[in-house]
C-alpha cells in the first residue's frame, strides 16, 4: 500500500467519526451550543438536517429577535427538552412573545429554565403548570402575579429570582429546597409572605420594599440575609428607632398589625449558619 493510500484512509476514518455516533449522543453535543448554531448544522449533511429539531436544550443569548425564537420553538419538535434558557435582552420582545415561550417549554416538560429579560419586561401571568420543572432562574422582568404559588410544579427545587419587581403579597412552594431573591423590588403596600417549609438554603440580598415575612421553615440549615444599605425603615426587620408602633411608621405599623414584632429573624433563628 501506498504512502497516499495510507493517509487517505487515515482522512477517511477521521472524517466518520462524529458521523459514527449515534444521534442521541449528537443532539446532546448541539444542545450545548446556542440555539441558531445547532440549527446552522441542518446544511452539514443530510443526516444533520433535522437532528436540531429535537435537540434536548433551547439556548437563546443577546442579540437574536424575538422572531428567532418564535420562529425556532414553532419549526422545532415537541421532544422533552432538559434545559430551555433565555439571557439577557432579545431584540423587539413583548410579554405575550415570553408568555409563549414560557408555555412551550413548560408543554416540552422542562427540568430547568433561566430566564433573563430586559429589565421592566412585565409578566403578567407567571403560573408555570409543569410537573418536571426541578430549578427555576428568573431575572428583568415584573411579576405581576398576586401569590406566586408552585403547586404546579411539585418537584420544583431551585427558584433564584433576580433584579425582578415581584407584585405578589405570597411566595408558596412545598418542594422548594433553595431561595434566592437577590436586589428585587417588592411592594410598601403590603408585605409579602414566604411559604417554603422545605426549605434548606436561603439567600437575601439588598432586596427593596417591606421586609419578607418568613413562614416557618423547620428544614432550614443555612442563610445568608444582607439588608439594602440605603434603605428606609419600612426594609428593616423591625423599627430602629425601639418601636415606636406609630402608624407613620411602616416598619412597626405593619410588623404590629400582624401580631409579630419580628418578621424575618424568628424563621432564622434555629438555623447553624447565618
Amino acid at each position: 500500500m501506498t504512502g497516499s493510500a495510507v493517509v487517505a484512509d487515515r482522512d477517511d476514518e477521521e472524517e466518520d467519526r462524529i458521523g459514527a455516533l449515534p444521534d442521541d449522543v449528537l443532539r446532546r453535543v448541539l444542545s450545548f451550543l446556542p440555539s441558531h448554531q445547532s440549527v446552522c448544522t441542518c446544511v452539514l449533511a443530510r443526516r444533520w438536517r433535522d437532528l436540531w429539531r429535537s435537540v434536548p436544550a433551547v439556548r437563546v443569548y443577546p442579540g437574536e429577535t424575538a422572531g428567532f425564537v418564535s420562529s425556532l420553538i414553532l419549526l422545532r419538535d415537541r421532544a422533552p427538552l432538559t434545559e430551555f434558557e433565555i439571557r439577557s435582552s432579545v431584540r423587539n420582545q413583548e410579554p405575550t412573545d415570553a408568555e409563549l415561550w414560557l408555555r412551550y417549554a413548560a408543554s416540552c416538560h422542562v427540568r430547568v429554565l433561566r430566564c433573563a429579560f430586559r429589565s421592566s419586561l412585565l409578566l403578567p401571568n407567571m403560573t408555570l403548570v409543569c410537573r418536571q420543572l426541578t430549578r427555576l432562574h428568573v431575572s428583568g422582568t415584573i411579576l405581576g402575579d398576586r401569590t406566586l404559588e408552585f403547586s404546579s410544579c411539585p418537584v420544583l427545587d431551585v427558584l433564584e429570582m433576580h433584579y425582578c419587581q415581584i407584585n405578589a403579597n405570597k411566595i408558596s412552594c412545598q418542594s422548594l429546597t433553595v431561595l434566592s431573591l437577590e436586589t428585587c423590588f417588592f411592594p410598601l403596600s403590603v408585605r409579602t409572605h414566604v411559604s417554603c417549609p422545605s426549605l434548606r438554603a436561603l439567600k437575601l440580598v439588598d432586596n427593596l420594599g417591606l421586609t419578607l415575612f418568613l413562614h416557618s421553615m423547620p428544614s432550614l440549615v443555612t442563610a445568608y440575609v444582607r439588608l439594602f444599605e440605603e434603605d428606609t425603615e419600612d426594609g428593616y426587620d423591625h423599627c430602629y428607632n425601639g418601636a415606636c408602633y406609630e402608624e407613620s411608621c411602616l416598619a412597626c405599623y405593619y410588623i404590629h398589625t400582624e401580631g409579630d414584632e419580628c418578621v424575618l429573624l424568628h424563621a432564622l433563628s434555629g438555623i447553624s449558619r447565618l
